[in-house]
């Protein structure tokens, strides 16, 4: 009997504690979106375990459908992490190599791209160009067109360096890269990722758009700068001609997925599932430009570390929809949001979660630890450019008051630390022989120029 009490006792407690992390992830929800707007949908998955899955805002502005966890998005770029894996499985079939040139799978290419690598397209460090801001290709990509007729558009400008000297993100490259991937396999690249990838592994709401803007019951919406807060369909746009058949994003940006989709993906892709490890390892590694400087880019993924962990990732925009995919393989979490508003970046609502999850920053404090904490931040800083910061503490309350802009409200937490409401990102007082000073904290970025108390 008294066995079972103890076991009872910690599944309570286990049940409370999930419950109140999970009201602290809609919180945070809750923080960076609107019920009535285009929202978000977030899934964050560790060691095999779903830690989060919600949705925030509406599908349709229109009709007033809400969005839904299950929800199809549009992932944008992060369609690029698909095309390198494709271009690494068929290097494992021996139907390709990652040092074949383009003039192999695609003879009347512009002849300044012809001997450019495979390898070096899929790190960006090929010299390509960019095509999205190009006017004779903006004047064309609201239309269907095939594939070789957008290649044979798409391609007309010159190689902005020499294979190998520096980074340049290519959506052109990837555009390419998917007719490598025809071309070498015999199908089309929307077959041969459904045949290879999204079918065996039961990715069943994950396909290529091949044809037109919209993907089904979400709609993507965008907002220009001087008004946030009104929500346009993105041919709608008066700054930007944002009608981009998807015919012309292809294997750089046209794939569509569901949260639990993308998460069937990251476990395949780290498994083995996917690709063999050592090409895992391959894309996972940061490439190296002809002078032997790293660069913060596999092939198909971002590398670099955020909140000091190793991380896998991508971002991903198209006309209405925003995208963040990113995996931390040293604590095995993955995480991804989808947003349907292409002018609002999921990423900082992510990023919380991520730090909630994994404890990155110090736990807010009340009572007499919130009144100690900020008994120790009171005072004057300075910045190195000369901005001055007030931090005063008046009916139980602690602001922070930069000269010149409006005070604000700001959260105690542990270890003389702080941060703005609906953040993760913190400030903390820290003594540095002597001198106290103020550091500024980011998830994303890391610590930043202290400020001096004086």
């Amino acid at each position: 009997m008294k066995k079972h009490i103890t076991i009872g006792f910690f599944l309570a407690i286990y049940t409370l504690s999930a419950q109140a992390q999970e009201s602290k992830f809609e919180a945070v929800l809750a923080c960076h979106n609107s019920a009535d707007a285009p929202g978000m949908a977030i899934r964050l998955e560790q060691s095999g375990s779903l830690a989060y899955s919600g949705a925030i805002g509406l599908a349709n502005m229109t009709t007033l459908r809400e969005l839904h966890v299950d929800d199809v998005f549009q992932i944008g770029s992060v369609t690029k992490t698909f095309t390198a894996a494709a271009i690494l499985k068929l290097s494992e079939q021996k139907k390709l190599s990652l040092q074949d040139s383009l003039v192999k799978y695609i003879p009347d290419i512009n002849p300044e791209y012809k001997y450019l690598s495979i390898e070096r397209i899929l790190s960006h460090t090929s010299g390509l160009p960019d095509y999205l801001g190009d006017p004779h290709v903006t004047a064309l990509y609201d239309q269907y067109a095939p594939l070789d007729q957008v290649i044979k558009s798409i391609s007309k400008q010159s190689v902005l360096s020499k294979p190998g000297m520096e980074y340049s993100y290519s959506n052109l490259g990837y555009v390419l890269l998917g007719k490598v991937i025809e071309a070498s396999s015999g199908v089309s690249y929307e077959q041969f990722l459904s045949q290879t990838f999204f079918t065996p592994l039961k990715m069943n709401n994950t396909f290529v758009i091949t044809k037109g803007t919209t993907t089904g019951e979400v709609k993507g919406y965008t907002s220009e700068p001087n008004k946030p807060d009104q929500y346009l369909s993105p041919e709608q746009s008066i700054q930007r001609k944002w009608n981009v058949d998807r015919s012309w994003i292809a294997s750089a940006g046209a794939i569509a997925s569901t949260l639990a989709d993308m998460s069937l993906w990251q476990n395949a892709l780290k498994s083995g599932q996917v690709i063999s490890a050592h090409n895992f390892q391959l894309m996972t590694t940061q490439a190296a430009l002809i002078n032997k400087d790293r660069i913060n880019y596999g092939y198909g993924v971002d590398v670099y570390p955020i909140s000091g962990l190793n991380s896998f990732s991508h971002q991903g925009m198209v006309p209405g929809f925003f995208t963040w995919h990113v995996y931390f393989p040293t604590v095995d979490l993955t995480a991804t949001a989808f947003a349907n508003i292409d002018s609002k970046h999921p990423g900082p609502a992510l990023l919380d979660m991520i730090a909630l999850q994994l404890n990155l920053s110090p736990q807010p404090v009340k009572g007499e630890k919130a009144a100690r904490t900020a008994r120790s931040l009171i005072g004057r800083y300075q910045s190195a450019d000369m901005k001055m910061l007030t931090i005063s503490y008046e009916n139980n309350v602690l602001y922070s008051h930069y000269e010149g802009e409006e005070k604000r409200k700001i959260i105690p937490r542990e270890n003389n630390a702080y941060s703005y409401e609906c953040t993760e990102n913190y400030f903390q007082l820290r003594d540095n022989n002597g001198t106290n000073e103020i550091v500024p904290v980011s998830l994303y970025h890391g610590e930043q120029a202290p400020l001096i108390k004086l």
